[in-house]
């Protein structure tokens, strides 16, 4: 393990010799890192390395076998996710996870409604003024999606899903965000304004992002990660990984990656 300590400043996000065992399957072994605040950190891996397994127990999903998970050095071990979300804690998933049935306004109002416990409970939150609303007209704007606002999610554009997803984490106003491959299955130009969506609108707060398309990797990290058969290999800057030997064979083929 090469780097794994944070810089100075002060750890959004600390994970303390993780394990997670499914019956005899060690899917996480001994995972230690630091995500400092304000940071952008990839983690990075080869098909079956763990790397969803490892959002799951960060944001409360699955408890851990071992090892702590801390936020803002705050013991969250085994907390379970929607007490993680009222933590200030918030993820994106794989696939894109809206109400498809409910408008793209609705769809970041319902998620602006989980600060403060309120769940999707909306006579409670409506009854508490325009703040929610006004929330979520502020993502949607960030993200260019007002000319969608009363458009069903269901009839978006795949790629516009996946930003409506994004803007669903954001309306919760977490200050630590993970997003798991949010570039999966888009064109080029798609993931370029994706990069854009992420750099802009994520700025100030710390994420931690799983993703396999190196442009989107070394384009917006300012550290990286890589995980191997449930163990983190290496973690450093995006110079260092690109430079470290035992990154390239265990994961890029031998070979640095393309960036262009």
């Amino acid at each position: 393990m090469h780097d794994a300590q944070a810089g100075p400043g002060t750890d959004a996000l600390e994970l303390e010799g993780v394990g997670k065992r499914y019956g005899h399957v060690q899917v996480l072994d001994d995972v230690t890192l630091r995500v400092a605040a304000g940071e952008f950190h990839a983690l990075i891996g080869p098909n079956g390395a763990g790397k969803s397994s490892l959002f799951n127990v960060i944001s409360g999903l699955t408890p851990p076998s071992a090892g702590r998970v801390r936020l803002h050095g705050r013991d969250v071990t085994g907390l379970a996710a929607h007490r993680m979300a009222r933590s200030g804690l918030s993820r994106s998933f794989q696939v894109a996870n809206v109400f498809g049935r409910m408008s793209v306004f609705d769809n970041l109002r319902c998620a602006a409604m989980r600060t403060g416990g309120l769940g999707y409970q909306w006579w409670r939150a409506l009854d508490r003024g325009c703040g929610v609303a006004q929330r979520a007209r502020q993502v949607m704007a960030q993200l260019g999606l007002e000319p969608r606002a009363d458009r069903q999610a269901g009839e978006l554009s795949y790629a516009e899903q996946r930003a409506l997803e994004l803007g669903m984490v954001l309306a919760t106003d977490a200050r630590v965000v993970l997003l798991d491959e949010p570039t999966a299955g888009m064109s080029r130009a798609e993931t370029t304004r994706m990069m854009e969506l992420i750099r802009d609108t994520c700025r100030g707060r710390t994420v931690l992002i799983v993703e396999h398309d190196m442009q989107v990797v070394f384009g917006l990290s300012d550290r990286i990660s890589v995980m191997v058969q449930g163990e983190l290999i290496a973690t450093g800057t995006p110079d260092r990984i690109r430079a470290d030997e035992a990154v390239r064979q265990a994961y890029l083929g031998g070979a640095a990656p393309e960036l262009e």
